[in-house]
């Protein structure tokens, strides 16, 4: 492949996570009745991402946990969680990214490196079609176990890195659990995706080009096979699929806020909030730093994360969000919404 055609490839993916099949518009729709469940994400990764969250939680700043469940080390700490917010809804964050499987690594060769870590988001989506789908599911409902095992009810699943919105035979495995859980989903259609105008230079979008340039540089023909899967038309089936289910989800996914945690992205994000149900996920930590991290974790963002916390638990955001009307609620109350 010539240099030109090579160039115009990596300009098609990297765009790709963006790429709309129809004008959007200037603005979201907008009526009286708003509604968002604020999701902290990444319970479990690591002690100043827990301690963030606890935090958020006593200042009643968020109203549900997506936890990650293959880091045992921190399931005490998950329970105590639960036992001292019990409105809050606790679900499982399916990760095949950061740390170790929950099962055994020989139960699940396909998921995992020589050394038995998952693997690395370019690596996994570079040989995505040689995961078996069986070991997936066996991983998956080895991650929901292991949350119920706590006795804790499953509140919600959702994906970590949008893994399982973004493969379509990923979102089959997901949308089956689902349904045989009786539990709610995180949309897989985010804000930046839909309205690419009203939300530029997102902090997922970014992520997202970076990464879709290191799966060029690992195999540029997967890459490509791997496009049709990025644009607006093929997340909206993926919806629409979910409505067809039965499966509970939000109307959209507020990803604005990472990557640019400031008040004012905060304040832009709660003015344009779609009517009907949305989800605000966010990425939360403490100042406390550790001397090993598991392998996947996005370490280089630990100084935003505590950005993030600031902006969450500001007062003064709670109190905009309320004259604008906004209610915050959990994914059970929103499934009574949803109905």
């Amino acid at each position: 492949m010539n240099r030109i055609a090579l160039f115009l490839t990596l300009v098609a993916i990297s765009l790709g996570s963006c790429a709309s099949s129809s004008p959007s518009p200037d603005v979201v729709p907008y009526r009286q009745e708003r509604f968002v469940i604020l999701t902290a994400d990444d319970f479990g990764a690591s002690e100043n991402i827990n301690e963030g969250i606890e935090f958020a939680l006593s200042r009643g700043a968020i109203t549900a946990v997506s936890a990650l469940m293959n880091f045992p080390s921190s399931h005490g700490a998950l329970k105590e969680l639960a036992d001292r917010y019990p409105q809050v809804g606790i679900g499982v964050h399916f990760n095949l990214n950061t740390g170790t499987p929950v099962l055994d690594p020989r139960r699940v060769p396909s998921l995992v490196d020589a050394k038995g870590n998952f693997l690395a988001v370019d690596e996994l989506l570079s040989r995505i079609r040689a995961v078996s789908l069986v070991e997936l599911e066996l991983e998956l409902r080895a991650q929901i176990h292991a949350l119920e095992g706590l006795s804790i009810r499953l509140d919600h699943l959702s994906d970590h890195n949008g893994i399982f919105s973004f493969y379509p035979p990923f979102f089959e495995v997901f949308t089956r659990l689902a349904r045989e859980f009786g539990v709610p989903v995180r949309s897989p259609l985010t804000a930046s995706m839909k309205y690419p105008r009203l939300f530029p230079d997102a902090g997922t979008t970014k992520k997202g080009k970076d990464v879709a340039w290191r799966v060029v540089g690992r195999d540029l023909f997967g890459a490509l096979g791997l496009l049709p899967y990025t644009n607006l038309a093929s997340i909206e089936e993926r919806v629409e699929r979910l409505d067809e289910l039965g499966i509970p989800h939000p109307g959209i996914l507020m990803d604005y806020l990472y990557g640019n945690p400031t008040p004012s992205t905060a304040i832009h994000m709660l003015r344009n909030l779609p009517a009907g149900v949305s989800e605000i996920v966010v990425h939360l930590g403490t100042w406390r730093r550790s001397g090993a991290y598991p392998t996947g974790l996005d370490i280089d963002y630990f100084a935003k994360r505590e950005q993030e916390l600031a902006v969450v638990t500001s007062e003064y955001l709670r109190e905009y969000a309320r004259s604008l009307n906004i209610r915050a609620i959990g994914f059970e109350e929103a499934v009574s919404l949803l109905e």
